[in-house]
């Protein structure tokens, strides 16, 4: 490298600091509020899905390299990038075990919440991506039946593919599809008044994909008019300006945070920072595995006795991940004039708390527990300890917090 570069960035990018600073000379800006002026002296452009990439941002300016720490594209005009002989990247598939893991545990607070079982429900999968495929390894775990619809990789083979109406009659229906607008196959406002008519009156909704490809007043309809039955959302149309109604219909909100686990969001960071160095042409020095903070809960210990797998899975991830403590930050934000929503719903997304994924907590098992250890893995645990059960008869699971 003959020169340092100038470079741009997203304040809310995790590391980005660490990660691009010894490359050149690193700005950083208010994701929401870059603007072309901000790049005439620019080389290099990093952003998350909050920055919308265009002609009307990057024409007149000496970008030649884009990375996106985002698994989405539909911020990102691709077209005109590869008119100018701009280099892009996103992060596809770096959260994807997050927005899984934010999934399974929706599914299994519900039915503690409610109380029934996931085992042999129907489970429609509607985007069998990266996520999608995560989604139904770890759902098939626990006993569930997915049913696929994804018409693009139907045409290649690679997916079991139903009907878009077979696949919303299912007990469970979750959205995993990118965001498009043309194509064959637009997903934006894929669910509307007339396709939401075709889901069970009493079927789990979850969207953990992007809230354009759900209409909002027919979803807020189909709820207020019981055609639904639990809503789970955590992306919603026009934010951070969202529909406050819906927020209110849902079982559980959230602010776009699903795939906010640590190790997502340094995984992102990690692939545009690879990305640019190969761009570059020199070697990566940085990886984030030497700046992740240990996990909250490093260890949990298991007295398994009668509990059903269920069960035990369910307290174990809800040990890790506190879905309701994210509803009811979000919830918190009633109580303030509407105007400052916003605002405030960005924060919750900056200064979000350190969520970090199943795999990185030990679980120590009683002995001769081999088809529970192989449960959990399929699950996304994957470290393990044995020790002797202490014979009492008792359920229990202890967990161990960092401070």
């Amino acid at each position: 490298m003959k020169k340092k570069i100038n470079m741009v960035a997203g304040e809310n990018i995790p590391y980005i600091n660490e990660a691009f600073a010894s490359l050149g000379n690193l700005t950083l800006l208010p994701g929401r509020s870059i603007k072309s002026s901000d790049l005439h002296n620019t080389n290099v452009l990093l952003i998350r899905s909050i920055t919308r990439v265009d002609h009307f941002l990057l024409e007149g300016t000496p970008v030649e390299f884009v990375g996106s720490a985002s698994a989405g594209v539909d911020h990102i005009d691709e077209a005109y990038l590869k008119t100018r002989n701009i280099g892009f990247t996103s992060a596809a598939g770096s959260n994807a075990n997050s927005v899984a893991e934010y999934v399974l545990a929706s599914l299994l607070f519900l039915g503690k919440q409610q109380g029934f079982s996931l085992k042999g429900k129907t489970i429609g999968i509607i985007g069998v991506g990266n996520i999608g495929k995560l989604v139904k390894h770890k759902v098939e775990a626990l006993g569930m039946l997915p049913v696929l619809h994804d018409p693009p990789l139907a045409e290649t083979g690679q997916v079991e593919h139903r009907s878009l109406a077979e696949t919303l009659s299912c007990d469970v229906v979750t959205l995993h599809t990118p965001l498009t607008t043309d194509g064959p196959y637009p997903t934006y406002h894929m669910l509307n008044e007339q396709t939401l008519k075709w889901l069970n009156p009493s079927a789990i909704f979850i969207n953990a994909a992007r809230g354009e490809v759900v209409e909002t007043h027919a979803l807020l309809n189909a709820i207020t008019e019981n055609r639904i039955g639990p809503t789970i959302i955590d992306v919603w149309e026009d934010e951070p300006a969202i529909n406050w109604d819906l927020f209110q219909a849902a079982t559980i909100g959230t602010p776009h945070i699903a795939g906010h686990s640590l190790d997502g969001k340094a995984n992102g960071t990690f692939m545009i920072y690879a990305a640019l160095c190969k761009h570059l042409g020199i070697s990566p020095t940085w990886n984030p595995v030497q700046v992740l903070p240990a996990p909250l809960v490093p260890s949990l210990t298991i007295d398994y006795h009668e509990q059903s797998d269920e069960e035990l899975i369910q307290e174990m991830v809800s040990t890790i991940y506190d879905l309701e403590a994210d509803y009811h930050r979000m919830k918190q934000l009633l109580a303030m004039p509407q105007k400052d929503r916003p605002r405030r719903f960005d924060e919750l997304r900056k200064h979000y708390p350190v969520r970090r994924e199943f795999h990185r907590t030990n679980v120590t098992l009683p002995k001769n527990q081999e088809r529970l250890q192989d449960l959990l893995a399929e699950i996304g645990f994957l470290e393990f300890s044995e020790e002797a059960s202490n014979g009492n008869g008792q359920d229990k699971l202890t967990s161990t917090r960092s401070s």
